[in-house]
């Protein structure tokens, strides 16, 4: 069970990684196709078409027709991966656990930690059947690449599978455990 717990974390950390260069080439890219649209045309309006078509000639300035296509699947896959990220390690944002210190005895911060898990695995429950519903009702395609929507929705649905059973295995768990508040390991990434 380790070993898979080291591979998903392993492989969500690194494409998230991925997916974070991915997006920062496009916008470095996109920036400098613009940077040098505009030295083309600054060059152009002082009367210096011939050195503004030398450097239109080694970089040309072609739209990126398709960048909306990767910047879509880029942002969602980051953004539903990353979240799965940080539910692994449990590095998510929280108000804090300010509740259970101050109930008393262990078994009522064990029924709250167990109350409180159970509202997460009923809402990832919630959001995993609607992003299956969603990947498996969908037949669009998306405009340029004609890649099938439900492949840019997977992340959707991945992402809220690895949440939903990291949660379930942290209430059971926290069930066995003998502590009030549960593992509370694996912070830091």
């Amino acid at each position: 069970m380790e070993k898979i717990d080291l591979a998903v974390k392993t492989v969500l950390r690194y494409l998230t990684i991925f997916l974070f260069i991915v997006l920062g080439l496009l916008l470095f890219s996109n920036v400098m196709l613009r940077v040098v649209n505009d030295f083309a045309r600054f060059l152009t309006a002082h009367n210096l078409e011939t050195i503004a078509k030398i450097v239109t000639t080694l970089i040309p300035l072609t739209s990126f027709h398709w960048l909306d296509e990767i910047v879509e699947l880029s942002v969602s896959s980051l953004v539903f991966y990353g979240a799965a990220v940080l539910w692994v390690y449990k590095g998510h944002f929280s108000v804090g656990d300010w509740i259970s210190e101050r109930l008393p005895g262990i078994i009522s911060r064990k029924v709250y930690k167990c109350f409180v898990d159970g509202i997460c695995i009923a809402f990832l429950f919630i959001f995993f059947w609607y992003a299956l519903q969603l990947c498996l009702n969908t037949s669009e395609l998306s405009t340029v690449f004609q890649i099938p929507k439900w492949v840019m929705y997977s992340s959707m649905l991945i992402s809220s599978l690895i949440m939903l059973l990291y949660s379930i295995a942290g209430l059971i768990k926290s069930l066995m455990s003998k502590d009030a508040v549960g593992d509370k390991s694996s912070k830091s990434l």
